[in-house]
């Protein structure tokens, strides 16, 4: 039995270039789809920067694709943060108002969950297609598959300290006291976070409230950043003398700067035909998740073994594949030895442009295209790099 794990796909965010939405990268994923059930390991429509309908016609080339290659197959889906409330009782409403299903009088069912009003629309969508609906984990030949984002409770953004107190305060008001979270918590955190970007984008001209807030967001960045600036400095200070020590030019080679200076220069003006802010830190890591892709990926690591160990979800399996961070992983061992790590990445470009370090963190840690086959005849899950000959580091436009 083998199995495409698959996440991160964020239809309809004015965020990022969802890249499933173009028919050479469906072209691209379409040839690993010989497999016995396809995982969509949450985030498939982002709610939290996109109205769900826009989102819906967004994914529309995926479901046509998967219809035809699963006949007779599976297709599990697994909500993440950003379409968290296809599992909350808010959704229902709007899955309603999307199938059609309201009377003459304009009233809607209110006994189902919305995860079934979900089904429903995945079923006519998939005609085919055995569809099942889990959260927050399933297991597919002994491997633990969850998104992951309940780690944001207890990821630390490196050398950011506004991070670091958001984070305080997040834990203080969804957890409390207490200091090993139960799965409620991590639920009221996920609301927490998620809660009112969902309300907003769902309004009439939601997302463009949105992005008046980003902008709004941006400048309190620039004023935190401004009130930080010593502790970055002696950051970048130490950066340099990184370099100094293992023999690297403190400047980018010259292609380096062009691909950079590119780089920006179109996703400015991808942002600038969405509407969107333009400044590099115009992302939905910026509100909807702690974790920049151009992190480092150990501390994520680190967060999401935290969540596992709290909840005892890996007490038979020592594999694990997760999503959320948009950082791929392949087999990687966590902290305490115990479970190695899998992540899916994303299929949603969405550079860190805030400086050509970021940018170039980012191609190396999560540039996206990537998908987790785990085969039960094999040892392990295995990564796949679907879109690897794309990344500027791979075609020899830009170096690591």
């Amino acid at each position: 039995m083998r199995a495409l794990v698959i996440s991160d796909t964020h239809f309809g965010a004015w965020t990022g270039e969802d890249l499933l939405c173009e028919a050479e990268n469906l072209a691209v994923i379409e040839p690993q789809l010989d497999v016995d059930e396809v995982i969509l390991l949450g985030d498939m429509l982002d709610f939290l920067f996109s109205p769900l309908r826009r989102a819906l016609m967004a994914a529309g080339g995926l479901f046509d694709l998967l219809r035809d290659k699963l006949q007779g197959k599976k297709f599990v889906f697994l909500a993440g943060n950003h379409d968290h409330h296809l599992v909350a009782r808010e959704a229902e409403e709007v899955i309603e108002l999307a199938l059609g299903a309201a009377d003459s009088a304009g009233g809607l069912p209110d006994t189902r969950r919305g995860t079934e009003g979900f089904r429903r629309l995945l079923e006519r969508r998939l005609e085919g297609v055995q569809v099942e609906i889990h959260y927050p984990t399933y297991t597919f030949a002994d491997v633990l598959c969850t998104h992951g984002h309940y780690l944001d409770l207890h990821a630390r953004r490196v050398g950011s300290f506004p991070s670091q107190l958001f984070g305080r305060v997040i834990w203080s008001v969804s957890v409390g006291r207490r200091h090993a979270p139960t799965l409620d918590d991590y639920e009221a955190t996920t609301q927490l976070l998620t809660g009112m970007l969902f309300t907003i984008a769902q309004l009439p001209n939601g997302t463009h409230a949105q992005r008046r807030v980003y902008r709004t967001f941006q400048s309190l960045e620039r004023a935190i950043g401004a009130a930080t600036s010593p502790a970055r400095a002696v950051e970048q200070l130490a950066h340099r003398v990184r370099q100094r020590a293992s023999g690297r030019s403190e400047g980018m080679a010259e292609q380096d700067v062009a691909a950079y200076d590119d780089a920006r220069t179109q996703e400015q003006e991808r942002r600038r035909r969405a509407g969107a802010p333009s400044g590099g830190e115009a992302a939905s890591y910026a509100l909807a998740r702690r974790v920049r892709p151009s992190d480092p990926v150990q501390p994520a690591v680190e967060a999401f073994e935290q969540v596992v160990t709290n909840l005892g979800w890996a007490r038979d399996t020592d594999k694990i594949v997760f999503a959320h961070t948009h950082q791929p992983l392949d087999g990687v061992l966590g902290p305490s030895g115990r479970w190695r790590y899998w992540n899916t990445g994303s299929w949603i470009y969405e550079p860190d442009l805030s400086s050509r370090r970021a940018y170039t963190a980012y191609l190396r840690n999560a540039w996206p295209g990537t998908a987790v086959l785990i085969d039960s005849d094999a040892p392990e899950p295995r990564l796949l790099r679907l879109r690897g000959h794309l990344n500027p580091i791979t075609r020899g436009t830009f170096s690591e």
